[in-house]
């Protein structure tokens, strides 16, 4: 039996998605796809690795499904046509061994968001650790830490888990020397992704602005090119701003850093209205080529406009 509630939603959810047809028919939309890494794995609970085979049927379906394939960096996203940008965030060491071969098989562009502490010291993701651990009810304990004392607790963690230690290797950061390498590459655009890798909206105005300005100087120092786009760690918002991971203060940050754009993680479309601090991204799961197509269809409604 249908409920009132549900009628409701299916009426509210027929109509979105009308005024998205509309919408699209007179201004294209542009779609940012975020990934993290690109691996064999035999297990994700994160989800946040493609296989190799997968993110190979991907960039099939891109580059047959779209004219323009963006960089995040370019004066503007959204173009005459219905346009996709491809960006990774954090730094993992597979963006440059596994998934630039990839892209460059098919000559697309891709902008890789680092976390520049994690690439100068070799920290392991806490992520990563919890999951290898089977620790990920400490998620958000963890996330809530400052980032001396997720670094304190990973160790703890990782004594206590021998084991994990060398699973982590098969997830560990670029190096230095590597990042200076990927970053010559002409299809690669380096962005910031803060420093320690912290929740901004954890910190205050000031702190924002050290990590995302220490993370710009950091690519500037090694690569000799300042980036102009950062993407927020996380990233995260609720459809009525309920739940952020970033705030105004991180808006702000980027403004007055003179970036040119931001990414968030919450799922949209880029139009010329879109707050260019506040870019909508949808998260890229091990989907093969199939599965994937039918995603690309829902990302030019699904979101926020």
């Amino acid at each position: 039996m249908v409920t009132c509630k549900l009628l409701a939603r299916k009426l509210c959810f027929g109509a979105y998605q009308v005024c998205a047809a509309g919408i699209n028919l007179v201004c294209p939309p542009a779609i940012v796809l975020a990934y993290h890494r690109v691996a064999q794995h035999k297990g994700d609970p994160l989800q946040l690795t493609v296989t190799p085979k997968n993110f190979t049927e991907q960039l099939e379906i891109i580059a047959e499904t779209f004219d323009d394939v963006v960089r995040f960096d370019a004066v503007q996203l959204h173009t005459a046509r219905p346009s996709v940008c491809l960006t990774f965030d954090d730094g993992y060491m597979d963006n440059y061994t596994i998934a630039l071969p990839i892209l460059e098989r098919f000559n697309i562009p891709a902008t890789f968001f680092v976390s520049t502490g994690h690439v100068e010291h070799g920290w392991p993701y806490w992520w990563e650790a919890l999951s290898i651990c089977g620790r990920l009810a400490d998620h958000g304990r963890i996330l809530a830490m400052p980032s001396s004392e997720q670094h304190k607790a990973v160790h703890v963690l990782l004594e206590a888990c021998a084991p994990a230690a060398e699973a982590l290797e098969e997830c560990h950061p670029l190096t230095i020397a590597a990042l200076q390498e990927f970053s010559r590459h002409p299809l690669v655009c380096l962005g910031a992704h803060t420093h320690t890798h912290p929740r901004l909206s954890n910190l205050g105005a000031e702190d924002q602005y050290q990590e995302i300005k220490k993370s710009l100087d950091k690519l500037e120092s090694w690569t000799s090119v300042r980036p102009t786009v950062a993407a927020y760690p996380f990233g995260a918002r609720s459809p009525f701003g309920r739940f952020c991971d970033y705030n105004k203060d991180s808006i702000k940050a980027c403004r007055r850093l003179g970036l040119k754009r931001a990414a968030a993680n919450f799922p949209g479309q880029v139009r010329p209205w879109t707050n260019c601090y506040a870019i909508p991204r949808h998260l890229v799961r091990d989907w093969d080529g199939p599965a994937f197509k039918i995603q690309l269809r829902t990302f030019l409604t699904r979101g926020y406009f």
